[in-house]
């Protein structure tokens, strides 16, 4: 229906598709009666004309000037696009060109070919990107010279500085930037070189410092001189270290004997005067000559022998030979004694007979034998020459008498020497006896308890132990039972042990392994540090840890063995397994069962015991004392009584840091040598032990061992070392009085 009306309504649409708005009014026309269209319909369509009239009116307020704006552009329109045509098409004409230029650029600066403004470019790029790393560069020879030139002077710095220069210019040989920094450190260099020379000229000059400073020299040397990488050039290197070093000391002794200058003017005019004297009076002048000798002389033996051993312990005595084995070259050390001898010698012959007191001169040439002597130790010694010397008409038997006099006072001394050496070895026999004693004697109830709770294993306990004993009718000779063996075998060899161990780091202390010291030129600020006067609770022999853990484990071993029937007696004695009355009863009784191999039961194990235990307690004990005198000892007045309590400190942890380590092999020995029939040796008691009684048997006693070790240790350590601290005190403020003397005789 609505169809045909919208068709009857619309004849001019040609057939085309519907209007869906129409149709849908026309069908709700279609569907309403009549009437109500006659009497609604218009209504509704006039006030919805008058909406629409509105919304137009509101939407032409809103939009007049978009329209106007729109109307215009619509205008111009006619006009501007001709003109994009003709840009159009001029952007067509201009493309190929564009392409052109583009390819022709590509092919002008192409990676593969070569351009300088890439080049240029390529280059401010690369530097752009690095230029902190330049400025780090270029920064290199002011850091080098303010290492070398400002206070305190680093020279480490300067020579990895250095280092690290002489790298960038192998790296980059053809860089005339980095030849410029080589060539100012090279500069840097050779300052720090002069300023290291002029530092071995300084009076004072010890060992450590003259090792580190000639350390440096061989790292700067072959930078600066010779080529270092081969045998050659390293042995001309040392050849002209040495020579420097031989320089810079004897223009030092030149300038302390100048300091003499106003006493030889004084002996100059006295030998002036001497020459006015006729032949026919007596001079008995030569008082200044005679002070300028022997100041002459104790300057010279001094400073000579300083000098050739501070040679020979920095530079090897070895010959050093060219290419050509018929021409050897010496080292720098061949003719400079000489050159020193010809010194001494020229000064003698011009002034020594101005000097006309037979004592005097006598004097005198007593002290040039001790200074020939003194250099003869170190291979210089110039005591032939001094026959040649022409000091007088009866030059030869003053000379004889003079060589006698002073073999016979070298004799008394070498025999001195000889007698406190053994006096030294007495005193720590005396010292260590004592200390072994009363530390044994005092600790016995705590030794006596552990080997009774160690008899029977973990079902002995320490408070059955004890009530064990309480059970005795005397408590007192109960707890102390077995005291004497156990103070005869602690005494004696506490002395046997503290005597051996003191030979033994006597004779390690002079070998370089086993040294503390070291004198390789890489150890420089070792030996430095090692040369600074530092306070210690202890005047024993130092040595590093590896002589220490050696020296004390020989000589516990040594000492074990000597004492094993002692130790073997004391053990049985104590144990409640033997009644025995007396020593003698349980030494005869052990000698008809077991015979001599009974008194050494249980060697084995005490050797595995003691030894590990003593080298791990001497290596414990030095290390706590030597920590614990640095932080107490320093600058302390009463370094006495400090040194005592350092002591103690020091062998109380290392006794019971070493017991928790060997108790297992205590606890095995005490075994073979209470039950030998039972544990035949110590692999089977420790199997047969763990066994039977678990792991922990290896530990019982422990608490008892380690309290009993601890103090006894700690007591035998202090008392020792303040016996011989004090012995020591006394012999050299009396004791070593006449050895002195002789010495300051000669």
């Amino acid at each position: 229906m609505a169809d045909l009306l919208y068709d009857l309504l619309s004849p001019k649409t040609g057939g085309a598709g519907a209007d869906l708005s129409s149709l849908e009014y026309l069908a709700t026309l279609a569907s309403r009666p009549l009437a109500s269209l006659e009497a609604a319909e218009p209504q509704s369509l006039a006030h919805a004309s008058h909406g629409l009239l509105l919304s137009l009116q509101a939407l032409s307020k809103r939009s007049h000037k978009q329209i106007i704006e729109s109307a215009t552009h619509h205008a111009t329109l006619s006009t501007s696009l001709p003109g994009l045509a003709a840009s159009t098409a001029e952007l067509r004409n201009a493309i190929p060109k564009l392409d052109h230029e583009a390819v022709r650029f590509s092919t002008t600066y192409n990676k593969s070919s070569e351009n300088d403004v890439l080049a240029r470019r390529k280059k401010a790029l690369l530097l752009s990107r690095n230029v902190e790393r330049l400025v780090d560069v270029l920064e290199l020879p002011t850091l080098l010279s303010t290492a070398i030139s400002t206070a305190p002077v680093n020279y480490s710095s300067a020579l990895d500085l250095n280092g690290h220069i002489r790298r960038l210019h192998s790296l980059y040989p053809e860089s005339p930037l980095v030849a410029s920094i080589s060539a100012q450190s090279d500069e840097a260099m050779l300052t720090m070189a002069a300023n290291l020379i002029l530092s071995l000229k300084s009076p004072g000059l010890k060992l450590a410092a003259s090792i580190r400073t000639i350390s440096w020299l061989r790292r700067v040397l072959p930078n600066l001189v010779l080529d270092g990488t081969s045998g050659k050039g390293h042995d001309a290197q040392e050849r002209v270290l040495g020579a420097v070093l031989l320089v810079c000391r004897l223009a030092t002794l030149v300038n302390m004997l100048s300091a003499l200058e106003p006493l030889r003017e004084l002996a100059d005019v006295e030998i002036g005067r001497q020459k006015t004297i006729g032949s026919g009076n007596v001079w008995s002048g030569g008082q200044h000559t005679e002070k300028y000798l022997k100041r002459y002389i104790e300057i010279f033996r001094e400073q000579s022998f300083a000098i050739l051993n501070m040679f020979t312990s920095i530079f090897p005595a070895a010959v050093v030979t060219t290419g050509d084995p018929l021409e050897p070259m010496p080292s720098a050390l061949a003719t400079f004694p000489l050159y020193l001898v010809d010194m001494l010698l020229e000064t003698l012959r011009l002034y020594l007979p101005t000097v006309k007191d037979q004592a005097t001169r006598d004097s005198l040439l007593t002290q040039v034998l001790y200074c020939a002597g003194s250099l003869g130790r170190l291979g210089g010694d110039f005591g032939l020459f001094l026959a040649g010397l022409d000091v007088g008409t009866e030059a030869e038997e003053e000379w004889v008498e003079v060589v006698k006099r002073h073999r016979a006072l070298t004799g008394r001394l070498e025999s001195i020497v000889g007698d406190q050496k053994r006096v030294s070895y007495a005193l720590h026999f005396v010292a260590g006896l004592g200390s072994g004693v009363l530390s044994a004697v005092l600790l016995q109830p705590i030794d006596l308890l552990k080997t009774r709770v160690q008899q029977s294993g973990g079902g002995h306990s320490l408070s059955a132990a004890f009530a064990e004993i309480r059970s005795a009718p005397r408590l007192i000779p109960a707890l102390w039972r077995g005291a004497v063996p156990s103070a005869l075998r602690t005494g004696f060899g506490s002395a046997i042990y503290f005597t051996s161990l003191n030979a033994i780091r006597q004779h390690a202390a002079r070998l370089p392994p086993l040294a503390t010291t070291t004198t390789s030129s890489s150890s420089a600020s070792t030996a430095a540090t090692s040369s600074k006067k530092q306070q210690h609770s202890s005047s024993l022999p130092k040595l590093s840890n590896t002589g220490n853990l050696l020296a004390g484990a020989v000589a516990r071993s040594f000492a074990g063995f000597i004492l094993m029937p002692l130790t073997v007696l004391k053990v049985r004695y104590e144990s409640s397994f033997y009644k025995y009355s007396s020593l003698y009863s349980a030494a005869r009784d052990i000698g008809a069962r077991e015979g001599l191999r009974g008194f050494f039961a249980g060697f084995g194990a005490t050797a595995v015991r003691d030894a590990p235990y003593a080298g791990l307690y001497v290596l414990f004990y030095e290390q706590s004392k030597r920590q614990l005198s640095a932080l107490y000892l320093q600058g302390a007045t009463d370094g006495g009584e400090k040194a005592a309590g350092i002591n103690f400190a020091s062998g109380v942890f290392s006794g019971a840091a070493c017991s928790v380590i060997s108790n297992p092999f205590d606890a095995v020995k005490t075994r073979i040598q209470l039950q030998p029939d039972q544990y035949r040796n110590m692999v089977h008691a420790a199997r047969r032990m763990v066994a039977e009684e678990g792991v922990r048997a290896m530990w019982d006693g422990l608490a008892l061992r380690m309290s009993r070790k601890a103090m006894s240790s700690a007591l035998a350590w202090t008392v020792y070392e303040e016996l011989i601290r004090r012995a020591d005190i006394t012999w050299s403020s009396g004791g070593g009085g006449s050895a002195n003397r002789i010495k300051t005789s000669l």
